[in-house]
């Protein structure tokens, strides 16, 4: 079959789309002969060669079969490993058949579509995206390893192939950290609808608004208490490390990107790479300029700059904490379950697509961001410590629009005028899009220096994107939301009584 799919496409088009053979190839795969399972391993890489033949080996029973046969592989490790120092120059042959399943499973993931993924079992996939999570983490190493080259040529797929093997199964997996947009709504506004309905009428892109928490109602406060323990929050070191430790680049997901396939396309060569300079994250303070008089950002890396060693990346951070800089991480609804279940139903809250979630550590007496607006909306939950606000209020009369340029501050706020707030732990703030705004971590003229490492700052920003394919989409969907509730009430009452429902600052009629 191998040979026929290789001497014509036609001839392997044929034979894949013969649903008989497809079954026959996945029985022969894990055979108690090695030989005749690494020949039908070889024969599903021949067949897969054209866009036919991979269609069809993704809906069949190949690729359950596949992934079963690696499930049982008990540690990556003990094959990798074995090879990281002293390399072979003839690999056994249970290596190789090792290296073809791994090669076939990697192929057939990312090259089935997304929905074919839906079918398998859950169990199965988790079990598998450990063994390729482990398997990326020892090819990495290896990447760098010079006497080791003979291992590598003998596995084909790429560190960003693995990783988009792993981006394509993790999909469809459902979490334990799922959080319903109720829960969210009590943590963020009030334990009342009412509470969240006076927040969109009265604070809504209009003005800042400041949740204050008691001691006693964070500890209540599940939400709350689940993302303050997914840090280790012992020393500034240990948050760093549980901050950094392990990241890779997220690329940046277009708010209108509405096709995960066309997002795959353009992004899986960068799936898995080490973390960009910038786009991932920003080692930034903010000085006085005595010769001008202004505030101006400084950073500690340069643009672009990647980081392959994530060992000495966090010991570079750790030092730059120490000299003053905040470490801004971006992308966090992507790196951490906990915070993507929060900003999941955040959205869902708020009728919008997505919410972005970046965190922020700062060090006593310092700035990290410099003044400015955002052209988004965004809430601020202070999770360690303290952390010290000034907001000006909006002067202009059009809201700022996502993706386009910010102007200059110049003459547009008052240094002596401003809103202050001090957020400490579990308190929450609302910064309307277009507010400018600063922030720093204070120490009280009374501490003394010996409890200065106290005033160390952790905190998460929710943006909002309001943008204008979506403002509509929010509207629509509350509308239609209100219209089901009432759907529901005619089967009992015989009639729907006209009500109006609350979104967005507005009061949105409900569809008949």
């Amino acid at each position: 079959m191998g040979a026929a799919a290789l001497q014509s496409m036609e001839a392997g088009e044929t034979l894949v789309s013969d649903g008989g053979i497809a079954s026959g190839l996945a029985r022969a795969l894990g055979t108690s002969s090695q030989r005749v399972s690494e020949a039908a391993c070889n024969a599903v890489m021949d067949l897969s060669a054209s866009p036919v033949g991979r269609e069809r080996l993704s809906g069949s029973p190949v690729l359950p079969r596949l992934l079963y046969l690696f499930s049982q592989v008990e540690s990556i490790s003990a094959v990798v490993g074995s090879r990281s120092t002293e390399c072979q120059a003839r690999m056994s042959e249970p290596d190789k058949c090792l290296n073809l399943i791994i090669d076939t499973v990697v192929l057939m993931v990312n090259s089935c579509k997304v929905d074919k993924l839906h079918n398998l079992q859950q169990e199965l996939v988790r079990k598998v995206m450990h063994l390729l999570y482990e398997l990326w983490s020892q090819v990495i190493l290896l990447r760098s390893s010079a006497d080791c080259s003979n291992w590598k040529d003998q596995l084909q797929s790429r560190p960003d192939e693995i990783s988009e093997a792993i981006f394509r199964l993790s999909m469809d997996l459902s979490y334990p950290a799922h959080l319903e947009s109720d829960e969210v709504r009590e943590s963020f506004f009030g334990q009342t609808e009412s509470d969240f309905e006076k927040f969109a009428l009265m604070y809504w892109e209009n003005s800042p608004y400041l949740y204050r928490k008691k001691q006693s109602d964070l500890e209540g406060d599940a939400v709350f208490t689940t993302l303050h323990n997914a840090f280790d929050l012992r020393t500034p070191d240990s948050i760093i490390e549980s901050l950094i430790q392990g990241l890779v680049s997220c690329p940046a997901i277009a708010s209108d990107e509405l096709n995960i396939n066309s997002f795959l396309h353009e992004a899986h060569d960068s799936l898995g790479a080490p973390v960009k300079y910038r786009q991932d994250v920003r080692v930034v303070r903010t000085r006085d300029q005595c010769s001008t008089g202004s505030w101006m950002e400084e950073h500690f890396f340069d643009d672009g700059m990647v980081f392959p060693d994530a060992t000495a990346f966090v010991e570079k951070c750790k030092g730059a904490i120490r000299n003053g800089f905040s470490i801004a991480l971006r992308g966090m609804e992507f790196r951490s379950e906990k915070i993507a279940a929060i900003a999941s139903a955040l959205a869902d809250l708020f009728g919008q697509p997505s919410v972005g979630a970046n965190i922020y550590f700062s060090p006593p007496r310092s700035q990290g961001l410099a003044r400015h607006y955002d052209d988004h909306c965004v809430l601020v939950w202070q999770l360690l410590g303290c952390k010290k606000w000034k907001i000006w209020p909006n002067t202009k009369s059009i809201l700022p629009r996502l993706y386009e340029p910010f102007h200059s501050l110049d003459g547009l706020v008052d240094d002596s005028g401003g809103r202050v707030e001090v957020l400490h732990e579990g308190d929450i703030m609302y910064v309307p899009r277009g507010h400018v705004h600063e922030a720093h971590t204070d120490v009280d003229e009374g501490e003394s220096e010996a409890n200065a490492s106290a005033n160390y700052s952790l905190h998460l920003t929710l943006a909002i994107e309001v943008e204008p394919p979506f403002e509509w989409e929010g509207f629509i969907h509350i509308a239609l939301h209100c219209w089901l509730e009432e759907q529901k009430l005619v089967g009992s009452s015989g009639s729907v009584e006209s009500r109006e429902g609350v979104h967005g600052g507005g009061k949105v009629p409900v569809i008949q």
